[in-house]
């Protein structure tokens, strides 16, 4: 596993150039990824653009689309439609990715975010604005590579049901995947951000930023990566613990709320009963005198059934809604702060 530091988001975060040996494209997966935050209106969404198989054959690859929001009223809408590979439109080298009529392109310094369904249900147009440095992580468990934009500024409109919102002044999240695996049995993972808002704290000081995670197998029960918690301050990412030093640990299991799974097709053939979301998070990250710990109260959730691109099955990722307290101290200064955030388990 390598970390960087980003410095051109252009370059570093364009999709890459799939491999040419069609045994490998089998394997090949690659999405973007952008998640926003409107406390205004009690709005929390996702969006991922993705493309798997063996893209340069119709009849072997294929593109997604998910786009789901929570509201925290109302409970959740949305699903992911699958498309054909001959419906995607994508540059390697470039971030620029088109499949039907959903698009995400980086231009002027920020995320220009096109999307709706198919039925019109939900449609989502806004940009996301960095305003934090990237950083990127290649050959995570030997297999997936990945780009992290930990704070970002949303601005736009999102449609849900017929009913418009306008996005102003809403946080964001935005991380880009790609690699070769074999899904339901090389790939699961643990992540989640949280984020301290407004963009300056009272005393003056910035902002902190915090994305944790581990990549694991399809069972989420062998690690084949290290656990990782990065802090940014402000713009600049000031710590990074690993491994050993960090721990995450789930408690409890969600119940009494209802939780949908996506697509509707898919969750007919699922068991009945939607087991394994948990109650609480719990990271703990120490070294030296630098700490951060952090809680999670889980209070909605949703389940993506993604069908594996080849030989059947599919693979559960559970998006997880509730607020996070974080505190710890960063170079001697102490911070607190709370955010109604986004966990994701995917195994």
């Amino acid at each position: 596993m390598k970390l960087r530091f980003v410095t051109r988001i252009q370059q570093d975060d364009a999709l890459s150039r799939p491999r040419t040996d069609p045994g490998e494209l089998q394997k090949y997966s690659e999405w973007h990824h952008f998640n926003f935050n409107d406390d205004a209106n009690g709005l929390y969404g996702v969006l991922n653009l993705a493309l798997s198989g063996n893209i340069q054959d119709p009849a072997q690859g294929r593109a997604g689309v998910s786009l789901v929001v929570c509201d925290r009223k109302k409970g959740w809408r949305g699903t992911m439609n699958l498309y054909s590979i001959e419906e995607a439109r994508f540059s390697p080298g470039s971030v620029d990715l088109q499949i039907g009529a959903n698009s995400v392109r980086f231009r002027k310094d920020r995320y220009l975010v096109s999307a709706a369904l198919k039925d019109g249900s939900v449609v989502l147009k806004a940009s996301w604005t960095p305003e934090a440095s990237a950083i990127r992580v290649d050959n995570i468990g030997g297999m997936i590579n990945t780009f992290i934009l930990p704070r970002l500024a949303v601005e736009g409109s999102v449609r849900i049901a017929g009913c418009e919102y306008r996005i102003e002044g809403a946080t964001g999240y935005h991380d880009h995947n790609w690699g070769y695996w074999n899904w339901g049995t090389d790939l699961g993972w643990d992540w989640g951000y949280l984020i301290q808002s407004p963009p300056r704290t009272r005393n003056g000081s910035p902002p902190v930023s915090i994305v944790f995670g581990q990549v694991t197998d399809a069972t989420r029960a062998a690690a084949k990566s290290d656990l990782v918690l990065l802090v940014w301050v402000g713009e600049r990412c000031a710590q990074v613990f690993l491994d050993e030093a960090v721990d995450i640990a789930t408690a409890g299991e969600l119940t009494g709320v209802a939780i949908p799974r996506v697509p509707g097709v898919m969750a007919l053939l699922a068991p009945p009963r939607v087991s394994g979301i948990p109650r609480q998070l719990r990271i703990r990250a120490e070294d030296g005198e630098d700490r951060v710990e952090i809680r999670m109260d889980v209070e909605n959730a949703l389940q993506f059934l993604v069908p594996h691109p080849v030989g059947g099955g599919t693979t559960t990722i559970a998006e997880l809604v509730g607020p996070y307290q974080a505190q710890g101290v960063l170079g001697g200064r102490a911070f607190a702060f709370t955010y109604a955030g986004f966990a994701e388990l995917a195994g």
